[in-house]
């Protein structure tokens, strides 16, 4: 990332009053999903600690969306990754992704998973970097057909789990 960028970036928890402009950041980086507004503002307000901010000159250059699994607290969901075209090509959606990881919220975060399009390249790269950064597996496995998603023009979601982190032996499988 241009250094002088990089100065002016700030990395930081939303606040519920993100909602709007990460609504519409997501909705300029196709092929993401757009969800409805009020989901934006429910993931800043009840998920600000699993959410990454990237701001620069008081505009949202980026926005990760993420959440601890109910089910197992080991593992972090990453929702969305959104980078401003702007931004793009600088690594910022790996330094958000980093910054989270640091936070005492994911402290204990065993695996990271996001589920990613076939066409989303951009994303498996984000993924593969940071399972070769810590050392780690990459595993992947699909998660939703092309089916599942009931006629709607939807590509397939697959799953990648990138873990464990923390210096344990890589998994072999799910």
């Amino acid at each position: 990332m241009d250094s002088n960028i990089r100065q002016r970036l700030i990395l930081r928890a939303p606040r519920r009053a993100d909602g709007l402009a990460a609504h519409r950041l997501v909705g300029a980086c196709p092929p993401l999903d757009l969800n409805s507004v009020y989901s934006y503002f429910l993931l800043c307000d009840h998920f600000a600690e699993t959410c990454v901010v990237a701001e620069q000159e008081g505009t949202m250059a980026g926005f990760l969306s993420a959440y601890r699994l109910p089910h197992d607290n080991s593992r972090l969901f990453v929702w969305q990754m959104a980078v401003a075209v702007h931004a793009r090509g600088q690594g910022l959606a790996a330094r958000m992704l980093e910054a989270l990881l640091a936070r005492p919220a994911c402290a204990g975060v065993r695996h990271v998973e996001a589920t990613v399009n076939p066409s989303n390249q951009a994303s498996r790269r984000v993924f593969t970097r940071l399972a070769a950064v810590h050392g780690t597996a990459l595993v992947e496995e699909m998660f939703l057909d092309v089916a599942d998603f009931g006629g709607a023009a939807h590509e397939a979601e697959v799953l990648l789990r990138v873990g464990p982190l923390g210096g344990e032996t890589p998994d072999a499988h799910f």
